[in-house]
C-alpha cells in the first residue's frame, strides 16, 4: 500500500489524460478566435438598403472596407464618385464603415448593393500583433506537449510500456 501519497502511474496516466483534454479543448477554442483576429473577410452583394441622397448608412459589423464595388438593382454600376466610404468611424460606440451617397437623382430610390474586402470589427489592424496571435498557438500546443509528457518521462511509466 502507498503511505506516502506518492501519485502512483495509474495517477499519473490519468493527470496527463486531464491534462490533454483540458488542453486541446481551450487550444481549439484559442485558436478559432486568433482565426477570426487574423482573417479579413469578403464581402458580396451585401444590400445597403434603398438608398437617397446624403443618407448616411452605417455598416456595423466591419470596421474597414477596400476594393469597393457599388450598383444598384438594375445591375447598373455606381462610378466612385458618387459615394464616400469613410473607415474607422465610431457609431453607437463602435469602430464602423460610413456610406454616403452623393446628389444623383437617377440613381436614387433603388436598393444599392455593395462589395469588397472588409476587417471585421474583430481584426487586429497591427501585422506585428496578427504574426504573435498566431506564435502563441504555436507555443500553447508545445507548452500542452511539454506538460504533457513531463509527469510520464518523471514516473517511469515509458520504461514501463517498452519492457
Amino acid at each position: 500500500m502507498n503511505k506516502k501519497g506518492q501519485v502512483g502511474q495509474v495517477g499519473t496516466l490519468i493527470m496527463v489524460a486531464l491534462t490533454l483534454i483540458v488542453g486541446c479543448i481551450l487550444l481549439v477554442a484559442s485558436a478559432q478566435n486568433v482565426g477570426q483576429t487574423t482573417q479579413t473577410v469578403n464581402v458580396v452583394n451585401r444590400s445597403l438598403g434603398t438608398q437617397s441622397n446624403t443618407t448616411t448608412l452605417y455598416l456595423t459589423d466591419m470596421k474597414a472596407i477596400s476594393d469597393v464595388v457599388v450598383w444598384n438593382t438594375t445591375t447598373q454600376l455606381i462610378p466612385a464618385g458618387n459615394y464616400t466610404v469613410t473607415n474607422n468611424v465610431v457609431y453607437n460606440g463602435g469602430l464602423s464603415v460610413s456610406f454616403l451617397p452623393s446628389a444623383l437623382p437617377d440613381r436614387t430610390n433603388y436598393t444599392w448593393y455593395i462589395s469588397g474586402t472588409a476587417q471585421p470589427t474583430t481584426y487586429e489592424s497591427n501585422a506585428g500583433g496578427r504574426a504573435i496571435a498566431g506564435l502563441i498557438i504555436i507555443f500553447f500546443a508545445l507548452a500542452i506537449g511539454v506538460i504533457a509528457l513531463t509527469p510520464a518521462l518523471r514516473s517511469g511509466i515509458i520504461d514501463l510500456v517498452s519492457r
